[in-house]
């Protein structure tokens, strides 16, 4: 009679860890910290951002952020988060676009338009609306991306990962993790701008621009149509990606072309 009780324990004791170890969910750990700096090297080295520092921060909401272009953070919350290492990679290539596009500079420069804005209307109109006006200037860099800077970090992430043999709808399955989740603290970093569907349909064409036969994990390939890239007049074909690759230093200058016609055309308007 033990001897049958005994074995009954037995298979009880094997199924219940075969339960643990295939159940959806329960076989794969979130990402831990070691991976995480693991993922960042891969993308530090791809991106010659070897000597940014890369911190880990203790906060329940998702979020990843590059500091003034000079150091990059991840929350645990996004750890949480995200399930692979491809979705990790997605994301911190998308920061390293940041940095590597001078998105923080270029910020920066329109922070500085606004201020210099504020100081002529309180000359033309007073005090009040120059210190709300220079208000805006001065937060300008904290608020987070504009949303042509975020698509631009997105396309630097999809290229990278293609060109490093990576997969580039790591991004998307951490957009669409981000999209459908419910903590949200102040708009910052990777959620300045959550992924809305026109984002989402971009990166979609941009990954399938790369990779026809992508496969996507909300099934949105079925169907797709690729969308052909516009070129702006005047820009030379393959400006932004080069056979599979980011071209990163015409990004750069088409970039530096556009903020000194802005720059130009502020100070006529002056």
């Amino acid at each position: 009679m033990m001897t049958v009780v005994r074995k009954n324990i037995i298979l009880v004791s094997i199924a219940a860890m075969a339960l643990l170890l295939f159940m959806p969910g329960l076989s794969e750990a979130r990402l831990s910290a070691e991976d995480a700096r693991a993922v960042w090297s891969k993308v530090a080295k791809a991106t010659e951002l070897t000597e940014l520092p890369f911190s880990i921060k203790q906060e329940t909401v998702p979020n990843a952020w590059v500091t003034n272009g000079s150091s990059v953070t991840v929350t645990t919350g996004l750890l949480e988060l995200l399930d692979t290492q491809s979705e990790l990679y997605g994301v911190l290539s998308h920061e390293a676009g940041h940095a590597k596009l001078n998105h923080y500079e270029n910020t920066v420069k329109r922070g500085v338009g606004l201020s210099v804005a504020a100081t002529l209307l309180g000359k033309l109109f007073g005090g009040g609306i120059a210190e709300t006006a220079a208000g805006v200037g001065a937060n300008l860099a904290y608020a987070g991306w504009s949303r042509e800077q975020e698509v631009e970090a997105d396309d630097y992430s999809v290229h990278l990962a293609h060109k490093m043999g990576e997969d580039p709808v790591g991004l998307y399955s951490a957009l669409l993790k981000l999209s459908k989740n419910g903590k949200r603290g102040e708009p910052s970093g990777f959620n300045s701008h959550p992924p809305d569907e026109r984002r989402l349909l971009h990166l979609r064409n941009e990954i399938l621009s790369l990779n026809p036969k992508a496969k996507f994990p909300d099934g949105s390939e079925k169907g797709a149509v690729q969308q052909p890239q516009s070129q702006s007049a005047g820009e030379p074909e393959n400006t932004v990606a080069k056979k599979g690759g980011y071209d990163i230093d015409a990004a750069i200058e088409r970039m530096k072309k556009e903020e000194a016609a802005k720059v130009k055309a502020a100070e006529q308007n002056s």
